[in-house]
């Protein structure tokens, strides 16, 4: 039980990571250039340490038509989405928005993988979505003429993320975990290199040190890594409770931007970080769901 704590908490924190470091590649690369790139990295990365420990590929259409939904719906859609969303809502309302994935999740979860919430977990869920608002309250309602079409983006590239989740945990321990979530970040790249290529001028790209570092840690660190521990996960506790944690994303990205952005937090934002971490204590708190490691 710890070590599922732990790791959903250090998968929270690497893709809190990924926000400062997109910030850090602008001045280097058009944005879908950059979400083009940590996709195609990453994936290949986890492909050739799948083939060098030689791993298998997955031996059933069902399996490989999974993956290529996974791919599309949570990377292609998913990282679609959000980066097209940053550009036309405030970040306090994109945070919102952006975190009605766990409650679209849940919702799936329930109908797919019959995984019913109790009063506490749904108790929990809730207080969570409301620490998120609070977080973002400085900005949540600024708003301006493209707030429409930003919110689209949003409820696109959550319900891709959260199709993604749930089809995930429908193949957890069906498939080798490099395998899977390489080939899904190579399919979720095509969608992506379309965007990337008819959208940017690849002739912007400066390619540096700088931001060969910055991508190689968005790659390895804020896609790889963690892809390959939250898939470890799904075959280990329900997704429901996995999903809580997708709150602390924009906690640590608080911690980080008062850490290294000089960015301050007003009360109400302390306030909505602890109703995040009281959030998972009651979704965590239940015994169902977890499964013994072998």
């Amino acid at each position: 039980m710890k070590s599922i704590h732990t790791g959903a908490i250090a998968v929270m924190l690497m893709w809190a990571l990924c926000y400062p470091l997109i910030k850090l590649s602008l001045p280097y690369a058009p944005v879908m250039i950059t979400a083009f790139l940590r996709a195609v990295t990453a994936g290949s990365v986890l492909i050739a340490i799948a083939l060098l420990i030689n791993r298998r590929f997955p031996n059933t259409i069902r399996i490989w038509v999974y993956i290529a939904i996974i791919g599309f719906s949570g990377t292609g859609l998913g990282l679609w989405g959000m980066f097209y969303a940053g550009k036309l809502l405030n970040p306090g309302f994109a945070t919102v928005l952006t975190n009605t994935q766990p409650l679209i999740a849940g919702v799936l979860g329930w109908y797919v993988l019959n995984e019913k919430l109790g009063k506490i977990p749904l108790t929990g869920t809730v207080v969570g979505f409301i620490g998120i608002i609070i977080i973002s309250t400085n900005t949540l309602f600024d708003t301006g003429e493209t707030v429409l079409q930003g919110i689209l983006y949003v409820f696109l590239a959550s319900t891709g993320v959260a199709i993604s989740n749930v089809l995930l945990k429908k193949i957890a321990g069906q498939v080798d975990v490099f395998i899977a979530m390489g080939l899904q970040l190579l399919f979720g790249s095509i969608p992506l290199a379309f965007l990337a290529f008819n959208t940017s001028h690849f002739s912007l790209l400066d390619w540096q040190l700088n931001y060969t570092l910055i991508l190689l840690s968005l790659a390895l660190v804020g896609t790889a890594l963690p892809y390959v521990t939250w898939f470890w996960l799904m075959h280990r506790t329900s997704l429901y409770k996995l999903n809580v944690y997708n709150f602390l994303t924009p906690v640590f990205g608080l911690y980080l931007g008062l850490n290294f952005f000089s960015e301050t937090l007003t009360e109400l934002q302390w306030l909505g970080a602890g109703l995040i971490i009281v959030a998972i204590l009651l979704v965590t708190a239940t015994n169902g769901g977890i499964k013994t490691e072998s």
